[in-house]
């Protein structure tokens, strides 16, 4: 492979004026969210910029969400070759595309561009209705389908919030940066020696991005030529979904959603299981009278506690978890009456395990 041949897209980054109202409504559309958008820059924002597809936490739409697209601009043909190929992701992801002409489409799709990018996840909820959220530029009437199936694919995960594969933390690709550089920043790219670094090289931190061991088939990531590198390394075009895209895609947004569990105030602990990678467990809880409460985790499991409420699921409350620390997650708050509601995971994008919970008036 030749690095002649490339065509990559790059990451599009909300302004910095932006990223505090990117943040409230990511929350809003998502409550799972909360933490990391709360806390942690967007990529770009700072110079932080899967096998399993990495995907940027604090930007994950509602699972079941409808995600309405419209064409802003573009040849009919084109447009009608999109579409097929976007469907992919809904065939293992509890996530619908419907392609339309809704002036409120939360994907807005231009070919006004000559580079081929997306918004990643719930930012395009902070674009402007009459501005594009994805683009594609240099895909033509005669464009292969094999083509297609790779950009379009490509796309349409950022839209999911999917990140690039290279940059997962656990990418380890023996880069050869001076032979990067050469390319990415000569024409037809012209690059900046800051976007080279922040498109190709830099890694996202293990705190913000859901992995596991790095995905040489995923969809997300770039073709690397032989001459990009050090020693006999080299990645083809990925044209399709991994098998891991697909399992891991189909667990974010799952098609069979765990029931929320009800917690009765000093009842026995409740046995529970995180039995798939990324998996959240959630929990309801009725405080009848106002006062001090612990919320308790037990057992093995490194797990991370979230309380929300008092009445809503998306005001966070407190957090806690539980790694490295030989201790368990917990958490001690004044509440008043109202329903409360719980959400635990597992402190690693990756892990599984047993775990307990419960609920107890006073401090513990």
């Amino acid at each position: 492979m030749s690095g002649d041949e490339i065509h990559v897209c790059v990451d599009r980054v909300l302004p910095a004026e932006l990223q505090v109202e990117a943040a409230a409504r990511a929350i809003a559309e998502n409550p799972a969210n909360a933490r990391d958008v709360s806390f942690l820059p967007s990529p770009g924002a700072l110079p932080l910029p899967p096998s399993f597809l990495a995907l940027l936490t604090g930007k994950l739409w509602a699972n079941g969400r409808t995600l309405r697209v419209r064409f802003l601009d573009g040849d009919p043909v084109v447009q009608q070759r999109i579409p097929p190929f976007a469907h992919e992701w809904s065939k293992y992801a509890n996530i619908t595309f419907a392609f339309g002409n809704d002036p409120d489409a939360e994907i807005r799709i231009s070919f006004q561009d000559s580079g081929s990018w997306s918004y990643l996840g719930t930012d395009a909820l902070s674009i402007p209705r009459d501005q594009p959220t994805m683009n594609y530029g240099w895909l033509r009437a005669d464009t292969p389908d094999e083509e297609y199936s790779r950009v379009v694919t490509h796309e349409f995960g950022h839209a999911l919030a999917c990140i690039h594969e290279h940059q997962s933390p656990a990418a380890d690709i023996p880069w050869d940066k001076d032979a990067v550089y050469r390319y990415y920043m000569g024409p037809p790219n012209n690059w900046t020696k800051a976007e080279v670094d922040a498109n190709l090289f830099e890694r996202y931190s293990r705190t913000i991005t859901q992995f596991s061991a790095f995905d040489r088939e995923s969809i997300m990531l770039y073709a690397i030529p032989n001459q990009f590198t050090v020693g006999d390394y080299e990645v083809g075009w990925n044209t399709h979904l991994s098998p891991v895209d697909k399992s891991y895609i189909a667990t974010i947004y799952p098609k069979v959603v765990k029931p929320t569990v009800e917690l009765t105030v000093d009842a026995r602990a409740t046995n529970a299981t995180i039995g798939a990678h990324g998996e959240m467990d959630h929990y309801r809880c009725a405080i009848a009278a106002a006062g001090v409460y612990t919320i308790q985790t037990g057992g093995p499991t490194d797990v991370f506690l979230q309380l929300y409420g008092p009445n809503n699921d998306t005001t966070l409350i407190a957090e806690d978890d539980d790694s490295g620390l030989w201790l368990n997650a917990k958490i001690v708050a004044n509440l008043g009456p109202g329903t409360y509601f719980v959400n635990v995971r597992h402190y690693r994008p990756t892990g599984t395990g047993r775990y307990t919970i419960a609920i107890k008036s006073g401090r513990r």
